[in-house]
């Protein structure tokens, strides 16, 4: 009895773990997709209305993804208490409080490379920069949907083959 219990613990670990990284998988499609909706309203925020960027950075805390507001509102929090910072450091900053982002190392170089532009150049050098940033997420979640379906898949049937390997090892 205790071996069968043991036997479905082991299972149950290791297919919650396929399932973990089934749920990452999503979570990293979520945010793309409000990575590259904010950034299209902070293009249009910058180059039409011309709103400084704590204030547009406050209005994006309302897009739909937890952690990328959650992002946006400690951008916000930072550059309200001190103006004097640079956007590359506030990114920084806000990149390492916010919990519960899921970025690649391509995503995350896209963002501090936009950060570089964002309030140092003209409109026009503004608004290249943010069309270049959400041109490569949006190559970066084309490239993950593609196979985001079968990755997901697999990551449960090896985490559920896994637990049984394991059960049968140690049984």
């Amino acid at each position: 009895m205790v071996k069968w219990f043991g036997a479905m613990l082991v299972t149950a670990a290791c297919g919650a773990a396929g399932l973990g990284f089934a749920a990452a998988t999503r979570t990293a499609l979520r945010q793309l997709a409000a990575w590259v909706t904010a950034l299209e309203c902070l293009d249009s925020e910058v180059r039409c209305r011309m709103t400084p960027l704590p204030e547009v950075f406050a209005q994006l805390v309302q897009s739909g993804e937890r952690a990328v507001s959650a992002f946006f509102a400690a951008c916000a929090e930072t550059m309200q208490r001190d103006r004097a910072l640079g956007v590359p450091l506030v990114f920084r900053q806000a990149l390492e409080q916010t919990r519960g982002l899921e970025l690649s190392s391509q995503t995350r170089q896209t963002l501090l490379n936009l950060s570089v532009s964002l309030g140092r150049f003209d409109l026009e050098g503004q608004s290249r920069a943010i069309a270049l940033a959400v041109d490569r997420l949006r190559q970066e979640q084309r490239a993950l949907q593609a196979g985001a379906a079968a990755r997901c898949r697999s990551y449960e049937t090896i985490g559920v083959c896994a637990g049984l390997a394991l059960a049968v090892i140690l049984w």
